[in-house]
C-alpha cells in the first residue's frame, strides 16, 4: 500500500496526465473520453449555453395594427424575420458545441471519433464551427450565411476586430453546421494572449474566449 504522502504526489500527477492528453499522448493513444474532451472541453473547445434574444415584433397600420377606419377593418398579422424566430425550446437553449475547427488537434480527434462528414477547411482561413444548431434557423441558407457574416467577430485586446469572410452554413441529419472562416493575413499568435469569438445564430447570442497561449500541440501554437 502507498504512503499517505506518495498517494497524495501521485492523484496530481494522474489528474494533470487525464486532463492534458493532448499534451502527453499522441492523438492515436487518446481514449474515446479523452477524444471527447478534446472535442468539448480543451483550449479549442468547448460547450457554450446561448443567451436568447427577444424579438421585437413589427406591427402596421392604425393604433396597434387596425387597418383601415378607427374602429372598423381587419387587424394586420405581426411580421419578424423568420430567422430570429424562436422555437419553443429557446426558453432553455441547448449548449452549442464551439470548436476551432482548422486547429490540428480537431481535426485529429474528429477523425479519431469516426466524425466522416466534418467540414473541409482550407489552410488560409481560420475556422470556428458552432454545432447544434437547429435546422429551422438555416430555412434559407444563403440569406442566413449573409446575416451571421455580419453577426461575427474575433476580438484580440488592442487590435481591429477580425470579421469572417465567408460563411458555410452546413445541413446535417442531426442540424446544422456553421463554419465561420477567417483570413490568415490577419495573423493571431501566442502574443495576443486570448481570442474572443462573438456571435449571434438566430435568436441566439454567445462569446467564447480562447487562450491562444495555451493553444499548443506538438510543440507550436496550433490554430
Amino acid at each position: 500500500m502507498l504512503h499517505d504522502w506518495k498517494l497524495c504526489l501521485l492523484v496530481p500527477f494522474l489528474l494533470l496526465s487525464a486532463d492534458e492528453a493532448w499534451k502527453t499522448k499522441r492523438a492515436a493513444d487518446w481514449t474515446d473520453a479523452e477524444t471527447k474532451q478534446v472535442l468539448t472541453d480543451s483550449p479549442w473547445a468547448a460547450m457554450v449555453t446561448p443567451t436568447v434574444k427577444k424579438v421585437e415584433q413589427k406591427q402596421t397600420g392604425h393604433r396597434g395594427g387596425i387597418v383601415g377606419i378607427p374602429g372598423i377593418g381587419r387587424r394586420q398579422p405581426q411580421t419578424q424575420d423568420p430567422n430570429d424566430t424562436p422555437s419553443a425550446a429557446t426558453d432553455t437553449p441547448q449548449p452549442f458545441n464551439i470548436r476551432w475547427e482548422s486547429a490540428l488537434p480537431i481535426r485529429e480527434a474528429e477523425l479519431k471519433a469516426r466524425e466522416t462528414n466534418a467540414p473541409d477547411v482550407d489552410t488560409s482561413h481560420y475556422a470556428i464551427a458552432v454545432y447544434g444548431i437547429s435546422s429551422h434557423l438555416a430555412k434559407d441558407s444563403k440569406r442566413f450565411a449573409d446575416q451571421l457574416k455580419d453577426q461575427a467577430a474575433l476580438k484580440r485586446e488592442g487590435q481591429k476586430d477580425l470579421k469572417p469572410s465567408h460563411v458555410d452554413v452546413l445541413e446535417r441529419d442531426d442540424g446544422v453546421v456553421i463554419v465561420f472562416l477567417f483570413p490568415r493575413t490577419k495573423e493571431i499568435t501566442a502574443k495576443d494572449s486570448r481570442a474572443e469569438f462573438d456571435a449571434q445564430i438566430g435568436p441566439f447570442q454567445f462569446t467564447q474566449s480562447f487562450h491562444v497561449d495555451e493553444m499548443t500541440y506538438q510543440g507550436k501554437t496550433e490554430l
